[in-house]
């Protein structure tokens, strides 16, 4: 399997510190750490990549925080993926987000990194729904408002 790990732009080193140690070595994995303080020893990683679209492309998989540019973005591509939401951050958006997914059937989360491998080794076999974007219609509206006030 070839499976990339990412966390955006924020930390989440407790993720990557257990994926770091319990996954299959055998697996083709890269991790993307941003700044955080731990640093796999079992699989390459880069701090943060100009190109994120590529390595969406270049993995049959992706577990990610919950953050919401790379949800939208891994739904848009049609990527089968992994969400785990961050508990560590202040405000709870990526455990709704995560919620989202797991309502509307496009991806799997998981609340607790046990749940992780499990996941992936039924990743393949799953039919997730396609999330189709609704066009932003209040474009004109927003302009006009703008225009008028200026």
């Amino acid at each position: 399997m070839k499976i990339f790990v990412t966390v955006g732009t924020t930390t989440f080193d407790s993720l990557i510190e257990f994926l770091d140690n319990h996954l299959d070595v055998n697996d083709e994995i890269l991790f993307q750490v941003a700044n955080g303080k731990y640093l796999p020893s079992n699989f390459n990683y880069i701090r943060f990549t100009n190109d994120i679209d590529t390595m969406y492309r270049e993995y049959d998989y992706i577990i990610t925080h919950a953050g919401a540019g790379t949800i939208y973005k891994l739904l848009d591509l049609k990527k089968r993926f992994i969400v785990v939401p961050n508990l560590d951050r202040v405000d709870g958006h990526q455990t709704d987000l995560a919620q989202f997914l797991v309502d509307g059937f496009y991806a799997l989360s998981c609340a607790e990194f046990k749940e992780i491998k499990p996941s992936l080794e039924k990743l393949p076999s799953l039919d997730f729904n396609m999330y189709q974007k609704e066009s932003f219609f209040k474009g004109k509206d927003i302009c006009k408002l703008i225009k008028i006030s200026t």
